[in-house]
């Protein structure tokens, strides 16, 4: 596909898998300080977001295969280094306290422990209010006109506070259906303040979006990238990085308030030009 082909594409909206990524030197386009703040910022936190889930999801996966007692379960959180989260599940307790503790290495499962009689299964201060953070964004959320664009539940990630006193991030996320498709709309972030209060309900997308990620490729090619448009930020944003590392695959993001084009590969952004 030639870069003009994708351009227009992009701008217009189109949402594709594309067959082969477009093989044309094109000059880097320079980045104002504020965008490069912008999208080492974008890249962290997609990141995070990713490993986050795939903590959670693979952590829970093991401790339903160990935990015998399930009725009293009242919810989880993931912390941690991105390369070294901690999947920690807890009791629906007024206070509650550690039922199972997984620790990962990257997406690798090194332990899953589920507590016992005579262990520490005290919750940490950190870790308390990061599970209210966490409460108190779905209260906003629910009270909200975001769309669920699927009738699986939101999965949640929170990210804890980049420095003190700034905000816990909340994302709630759509969940993929099957590992053909990519669910691009219906994610939102909710900040929560040190203090507990809930910002705006953050809007990624304006309309629920699906991708198939695993589609068929024609006369025997291989799907090399995905493509999307974006209306509502000058720069890709953590759901675009998040995407990516999902399907494993390049994402490139025309962002309509500019008319560039940026390649987001897992966590790494570039700029590829301007639309003329």
């Amino acid at each position: 596909m030639r870069l003009t082909r994708l351009i227009q594409a992009l701008t217009v909206g189109a949402l594709f898998l594309t067959s082969t990524l477009p093989n044309i030197a094109i000059a880097q386009t320079a980045l104002s300080a504020e965008e490069t703040a912008g999208l080492k910022e974008a890249a962290r936190r997609g990141a995070l977001i990713h490993a986050y889930d795939q903590a959670a999801w693979h952590g829970t996966d093991d401790m339903f295969a160990k935990l015998k007692d399930k009725t009293s379960l009242g919810g989880w959180i993931v912390d941690g280094p991105v390369d070294a989260p901690v999947l920690t599940f807890f009791d629906d307790a007024i206070d509650p306290r550690v039922i199972y503790v997984a620790r990962f290495r990257g997406e690798t499962l090194l332990s899953g422990h589920v507590l016992g009689a005579g262990e520490d299964r005290s919750l940490s201060p950190a870790r308390r209010k990061l599970i209210a953070a966490r409460r108190i964004a779905q209260d906003a959320l629910r009270a909200s006109d975001a769309e669920q664009c699927s009738e699986q539940p939101w999965n949640s990630v929170v990210l804890p506070p980049a420095a003190p006193g700034a905000p816990t991030l909340v994302y709630f996320l759509t969940p993929r259906a099957d590992a053909a498709t990519l669910p691009f709309g219906g994610h939102y972030l909710v900040e929560v303040s040190a203090t507990g209060q809930a910002g705006p309900v953050r809007h990624f997308t304006r309309t629920c979006l699906t991708l198939p990620v695993a589609a068929a490729a024609k006369d025997g090619d291989t799907v090399a990238a995905m493509s999307i448009s974006h209306l509502l930020d000058p720069i890709p944003t953590e759901i675009h990085v998040f995407l990516s590392l999902s399907a494993g695959l390049p994402l490139a993001v025309g962002t309509a308030q500019n008319r560039r084009v940026w390649m987001v590969e897992g966590s790494r952004i570039r700029a590829l030009g301007p639309v003329k």
